[in-house]
């Protein structure tokens, strides 16, 4: 067993865009057209909560752009993949992506660094595609200025070495320039290296919201001062309201981060949620055919689980062998099919909540939860399909002590009753039971409490 978080490896970006696990290409697609739309200096934000799939989504918009722009990027199997995605293969936007070149920066992993300014430069110049497609005079002209930036700024005036920069581009007999101009100069003079020819420069700047209130700040400030050039479109993703509290911290809880914000971005977007249904059935490999699966799937949806909670609900599930539960209560087969709905439905809603929220399964199993409760099952469509059986209807009726009928059933005394016999006043004793109703809740309560005994 190994855990089923899905991380931003080249291997999942690659396999989440050809099988569109997250139902967003139409969103990429989207998304990678208004960057071919934009003139001038530009910062968007891209919003989502934390484990909402922000990283993958700049991820993947990062490895369309370098297949595009950097034929070596991937293997020519991969490339093709990638291509003949529905939205690029035989459409314009291929051809208006050329030109768009991109990093991929990680604030929080950077973090450590006094200056972004070096980070950020750090991780340009080590992009290897870069580097490799510049011309010979190219070269030589980013690594003076690199050089001579390094001399007269951060070395001299931040105490910050510039030694990683200086070891991607060294080669020997170098010529140091001896041009004296502002760091603004610098910086400007090396994104036009990346630029030329109507080249657009794309950073995609993540995690920030993670960051250090200081670093954060300071990031956001050189970028503002020294960064704003024309030819460079900043994308940050990120959780803007956490971002906005992480400014405030730094300022003070009085100062208003989000109208800071409100100045430095020029747009913002907001990721839609991803497709939950096509993410669960690539990370769980299971085909909904099973109820217990569509009732897993349902769980996800109820508490509107992040997509890290999603592996970690999938691990705890694949514990418990549903096909395959002891019932060992051979009743009527109307009895059979009430218990295993109800087992199917109550055991995968128990292992969300120890996920999703500890004390909310705690109030659960102690009987103090069941509004929670009443809403869950009151929304399975798979457990109330039971109705339609015959003679079920009647059964569920007898053992909820409602009126016997063929036509109607009380769903609020049934989920009542099933609320009680289980978690308020259930028969744990064998010698408690006084009727078949009695044997029925009895059963029901030990299967549950074994199938959930070592998850």
């Amino acid at each position: 067993m190994k855990s089923l978080e899905l991380l931003p490896t080249d291997e999942n970006i690659l396999d989440t865009l050809y099988q569109d696990a997250f139902g967003r290409n139409t969103e990429i697609a989207s998304f990678l057209n208004i960057l071919t739309s934009i003139e001038g200096h530009f910062v968007i934000s891209v919003d989502g909560k934390w484990g909402t799939g922000k990283t993958f989504f700049v991820k993947q918009c990062e490895m369309i752009l370098d297949t595009i722009n950097d034929p070596s990027k991937l293997t020519s199997e991969n490339k093709d993949k990638i291509l003949h995605l529905p939205f690029l293969n035989g459409s314009s936007l291929s051809k208006k992506l050329e030109n768009q070149n991109c990093i991929y920066f990680d604030a929080w992993a950077n973090d450590g660094y006094e200056n972004p300014i070096l980070a950020i430069l750090n991780a340009l110049v080590n992009k290897t595609s870069f580097i490799d497609r510049l011309s010979a005079v190219d070269k030589k002209g980013l690594m003076d200025a690199v050089v001579e930036m390094g001399k007269n700024y951060f070395s001299k005036r931040l105490g910050t070495s510039i030694d990683p920069i200086i070891k991607a581009l060294k080669q020997p007999g170098k010529e140091e320039t001896k041009a004296q101009i502002s760091l603004h100069k610098y910086i400007e003079k090396i994104i036009g290296v990346f630029t030329r020819e109507d080249h657009r420069l794309i950073i995609f700047v993540d995690e920030l919201d993670r960051c250090k209130p200081s670093f954060a700040v300071k990031l956001l400030e050189q970028i503002k001062h020294y960064f704003l050039l024309e030819n460079v479109t900043f994308v940050f993703s990120t959780n803007i309201l956490e971002l906005s509290k992480t400014i405030s911290k730094f300022y003070g809880n009085d100062f208003q981060g989000d109208k800071y914000l409100n100045r430095f971005f020029d747009l913002f977007l907001t990721l839609d949620p991803i497709n939950m249904e096509e993410y669960y059935k690539y990370l769980s490999s299971q085909n909904l055919s099973n109820i217990y699966e569509r009732n897993e799937l349902y769980v996800v949806k109820f508490f509107n689980m992040s997509m890290r909670d999603v592996g970690k609900f999938i691990i705890n599930n694949k514990l418990i062998d549903y096909e395959h539960i002891n019932f060992g209560y051979w009743g009527q087969q109307a009895e059979q099919m009430i218990i295993s709905r109800i087992v199917w439905l109550l055991i995968p809603f128990t292992v969300g909540l120890k996920i999703s929220n500890k004390e909310d399964e705690i109030s659960l199993v102690d009987g103090e939860n069941y509004e929670l409760f009443r809403k869950f099952v009151f929304g399975s469509s798979t457990f109330w399909n039971i109705l339609d059986w015959a003679g079920v209807r009647q059964r569920l009726n007898s053992l909820c002590a409602l009126k016997d009928s063929s036509e109607s059933t009380d769903k609020d005394k049934v989920i009542r009753t099933i609320y009680n016999k289980l978690y308020e006043n259930p028969i744990i004793n064998i010698e408690q039971v006084s009727s078949k109703e009695d044997e029925f809740w009895y059963h029901t309560k030990r299967i549950m409490d074994a199938t959930l005994h070592f998850n």
